[in-house]
């Protein structure tokens, strides 16, 4: 499997969370696919490390979040972007691939 280099993952991660989003946003309009809502936040937690505003008010919902919910998606994003770290990004260090 051909992996890409380590300096396009900070894109990667940001077409991956607009397509979520816009997967999210078009569920949202399909009234028999009820995830709709789901990919909408699961989007805006993968671009809120791209976009300050987002970030901002996560930080804010973390500080209201007395039951750690928004902690819980935080470290189920960071699993999924270590998957696919290890599947398709590629060390600079290795070249081979």
């Amino acid at each position: 499997m051909m992996k890409i280099n380590s300096k396009y993952k900070k894109y990667i991660k940001l077409v991956i969370g607009v397509f979520v989003l816009c997967l999210g946003l078009v569920f949202m309009l399909l009234p028999f696919i009820p995830l709709g809502y789901i990919f909408v936040v699961a989007g805006l937690f993968l671009l809120a490390y791209e976009i300050p505003a987002l970030k901002n008010q996560i930080d804010k919902l973390k500080e209201k979040d007395s039951k750690g919910r928004v902690a819980k998606v935080e470290e189920k994003l960071q699993e999924g972007d270590q998957i696919i770290e290890d599947k398709i990004i590629r060390d600079d260090d290795d070249k081979s691939s």
